[in-house]
C-alpha cells in the first residue's frame, strides 16, 4: 500500500487524526513534513508517525528544495499520497506542481482553485459567482480603498490578512473595528508598509451562528461531509475554533454540494459560514484539512480512509460508503479553551470544561487519543510552558 506524507505547521490535531485513521486500517507508514520545531517533537512522539522531518524554510525555494532533498533520500517503493494541513504548503507545492505530481499522489484541488481560494478577496468573488451569499467585501491596497470603506461600508467591519503566505507583517488573524477612526488609524499604518488587507462588512451574530463544513469530494464527484457549529472561537467575533459541535444541516449540505460541483472541486477541504436572517454567508474556505479536522473522524465521518481509498483507486467498502456523522459530538482544543476562560476570569467554565473533557464520552479533545497518549502529554507540557 502507498505511504502517506502530511505537510504541517503549528496545528497538530488534524495531522495526528489523519495519520491514526489511515495507518490503523491500512498497512502503510505516515511521514510528517513540519515547519515548526516544537510541533515536530510532538509528532515524533506519536506511534502513528514513522518519521518527522523538520523543514527549516524561510521562503518558497528553500521549502521546495528541502522537501525534494528529503524525498530523494527516502526512496519510496510507490508514489506516496501527499496531504496538506497548511495554506502555505498548498501554495508552494502547487507552484511546483509538475515535480510533485511526478513523485506524489496529491490530495489537492486544481491550481485554479488553489490560486483563488487561498487568497481572501479572490475567494469571495469566486464564491459569489458560484452562487453563495458573501459579505460586502473589498481588498484594501491604498488610500482610495480606505476612503471607499469609510464612505460605503457600515461599521463595524472585519479586517483579515489576505493569505498566510501574504501576511508580510500582518500578525493578526481577524480584527473587528467598530469605528471609522479606528479603521483609518490601523489601515493607514499597514498600507504605508505596503500590506494589503481584506475588509468585510460584519455579519451579526455570535458563536451559535458560525457553521463549518468539512468535506472530501472524490474523483466521481461524490461528496462525503461533516457539518456542525463553532460554539467557541478565539475571539467573540470569529477566529480559530476552540470548541465545536457536530450538527447536520440539510440546507447547508445541499448548498455546499452544489457549490463544489460548480467549481469542480476534487479533494479535501473545509468551508466556514455565518448564518444571518435564515441565509448562510460564505466566510472563508480551506483547500486542505481544517485545524479542527479531528471533529470529523471523532463523529464517524471517516474522510481520511475515504480519501485514501479514492486516491489509490480502491473500491470503497460499504461501511465507508454508508457512513454518516454522529450529531452532538463536542470537539475541544482543551488547553486553548481553558486558557481562554482563564483570561476572561470565567473560573466556573474552566472547571466545567475540564470535567466534561474527562468524564463525557461525547467530548473529544483535539490531540488526545486513548491509542496514542504521548503527543497529548507532550503538547500539554509545551502549552503550559508558553506564555
Amino acid at each position: 500500500m502507498k505511504d502517506i506524507v502530511i505537510t504541517a505547521g503549528t496545528a497538530i490535531g488534524s495531522v495526528l487524526a489523519l495519520a491514526e485513521a489511515i495507518t490503523l486500517k491500512v498497512s502503510c507508514s505516515a511521514y510528517v513534513l513540519c515547519t515548526n520545531e516544537t510541533a515536530c517533537k510532538v509528532f515524533a512522539s506519536s506511534r502513528f508517525v514513522k518519521d518527522v522531518i523538520y523543514i527549516n524554510a524561510v521562503d518558497e525555494q528553500s521549502y521546495i528544495t528541502e522537501v525534494q532533498n528529503w524525498y530523494k533520500k527516502t526512496e519510496f517503493k510507490h508514489k506516496p499520497i501527499l496531504y496538506f494541513t497548511t495554506d502555505t504548503s498548498c501554495f508552494y507545492i502547487d507552484k511546483n506542481r509538475e515535480w510533485f505530481e511526478s513523485n506524489f499522489e496529491l490530495c489537492l484541488p486544481s491550481s485554479n482553485i488553489i490560486q483563488t481560494f487561498t487568497q481572501k478577496g479572490l475567494a469571495e468573488v469566486k464564491a459569489y459567482q458560484a452562487g453563495l451569499n458573501i459579505p460586502k467585501t473589498i481588498v484594501v491596497k491604498n488610500k482610495i480603498d480606505i476612503d471607499k470603506v469609510v464612505s460605503d461600508f457600515e461599521f463595524p467591519v472585519i479586517l483579515k490578512p489576505r493569505a498566510t503566505y501574504l501576511k508580510e507583517g500582518v500578525e493578526f488573524k481577524i480584527k473587528v473595528l467598530t469605528s471609522k477612526k479606528e479603521f483609518l488609524s490601523l489601515c493607514s499604518e499597514y498600507i504605508e508598509n505596503k500590506n494589503t488587507l481584506l475588509c468585510q462588512e460584519f455579519i451579526p451574530g455570535g458563536n451559535d451562528t458560525s457553521y463549518y463544513y468539512i468535506f472530501y469530494r472524490d474523483k466521481k464527484g461524490e461528496v462525503f461531509e461533516n457539518i456542525g457549529r463553532k460554539t467557541l472561537q478565539s475571539t467573540p467575533d470569529g477566529g480559530i475554533m476552540l470548541k465545536g459541535i457536530t450538527e447536520y444541516n440539510y440546507n447547508l449540505s445541499e448548498l455546499c454540494k452544489n457549490f463544489l460541483k460548480t467549481i469542480d472541486y476534487q479533494g479535501m477541504g473545509g468551508i466556514e459560514f455565518k448564518k444571518y436572517n435564515g441565509q448562510f454567508y460564505f466566510i472563508e474556505m480551506s483547500v486542505r484539512l481544517e485545524g479542527f479536522y479531528k471533529i470529523s473522524e471523532a463523529s464517524s465521518s471517516p474522510l481520511s480512509l475515504i480519501s485514501y481509498y479514492d486516491i489509490v483507486d480502491l473500491d470503497l467498502p460499504n461501511t465507508l460508503q454508508s457512513s454518516k456523522q454522529i450529531d452532538d459530538i463536542v470537539y475541544t482544543d482543551l488547553i486553548s479553551t481553558l486558557k481562554y476562560y482563564l483570561k476572561n476570569k470565567e473560573v466556573l467554565n474552566v472547571l466545567q470544561n475540564f470535567t466534561k473533557a474527562v468524564t463525557d464520552p461525547k467530548v473529544k479533545v483535539n490531540i488526545f487519543s486513548p491509542k496514542d497518549i504521548k503527543p497529548f502529554i507532550l503538547d500539554t507540557a509545551f502549552s503550559l510552558l508558553r506564555k
